[in-house]
């Protein structure tokens, strides 16, 4: 499905969730669901976001993901998305430690 989602949004239009684990992570992190199986948590966030934006918010749910809230070491203190975010604190606070957490491009290549 994700696969399937990712070739339907960019190359089609047509618009999909891409659940991987920094999409379901930061739905959990939201608040948006506590389930971890990809299928209800695209179903979830399916009936909570309009269908126009699904392909966009998991580009940016993933790259948020990636970059910042990383699974064991979330850069919150650097967070764009941290005054609004229910788990905002479960990683670093401090600016200047958080700003050393954070991911580039050249971190994937």
């Amino acid at each position: 499905r994700k696969t399937a989602n990712v070739v339907l949004g960019h190359a089609f239009d047509i618009p999909g969730i891409t659940v991987d684990t920094h999409f379901g992570r930061l739905s959990r992190r939201f608040g948006w669901t506590s389930e971890k199986d990809p299928v209800k948590v695209e179903h979830i966030v399916g009936a909570l976001i309009p269908q126009a934006e699904w392909t966009n918010l998991s580009q940016r749910m993933i790259w948020h993901g990636r970059r910042i809230c990383h699974s064991r070491k979330p850069a919150c203190g650097v967070c764009p998305v941290a005054k609004v975010c229910p788990s905002v604190g479960i990683g670093e606070m401090n600016v200047e430690k958080a700003q050393l957490l954070l991911k580039t491009d050249k971190d994937f290549r």
